[in-house]
């Protein structure tokens, strides 16, 4: 990895002066039509060359500041605002399928179980131990019943006993 980085810096270091032959502006021709910087009046553009050129100056003093040892960094300034991102409008994700998604497993298994499987079931268990509390319910009540007869007619005999005691709900 270092003699990569030594190799680049070597590249970059060696050829800076092809680089700066390129980028130097051609001659003026005499029979060019176009107009050179000179003749070009900044002011009547309505820009500012001082604070371009500060401006430059910052951003190439900033640049060799920088810890890349190629000094590759670019800044840029965006102004303005973001539009508003909206990946799922309209869809219900909360409650709903989202639309054109696989399907689910209980998707999945209401397709392939037949229609007379697919029918509410009943709970025998259910209904055995519910039937099960009412008859017992109901045999406390005959029990009391049968005692509090008892206890009548025993106080009408003239004994002092004790009342049966109501059954418990």
């Amino acid at each position: 990895m270092r003699w990569l980085v030594a190799a680049l810096v070597g590249l970059f270091s060696a050829s800076p002066a092809p680089l700066l032959a390129q980028a130097q502006p051609p001659a003026p021709s005499e029979s060019s039509t176009t107009p050179t910087a000179a003749a070009i009046d900044p002011h009547a553009l309505g820009v500012s060359v001082s604070r371009i050129t500060r401006r430059l100056q910052a951003d190439a003093r900033a640049r060799t500041d920088g810890d890349s040892p190629l000094k590759l960094e670019y800044f840029i300034d965006v102004y303005g605002t973001a539009p508003a991102l909206r990946f799922f409008d309209g869809q219900d994700l909360r409650y709903g399928a989202i639309p054109m998604s696989p399907p689910t497993h209980a998707d999945m298994l209401f397709q392939m179980t037949p229609q007379a499987f697919r029918s509410p079931r009943i709970d025998f268990l259910g209904l055995a131990s519910a039937a099960a509390s009412a008859g017992a319910r109901k045999v406390e009540d005959w029990r009391y019943l049968r005692d509090l007869r008892a206890y009548q007619k025993l106080i009408e005999s003239g004994r002092n006993v004790p009342a049966p005691q109501p059954p418990k709900r």
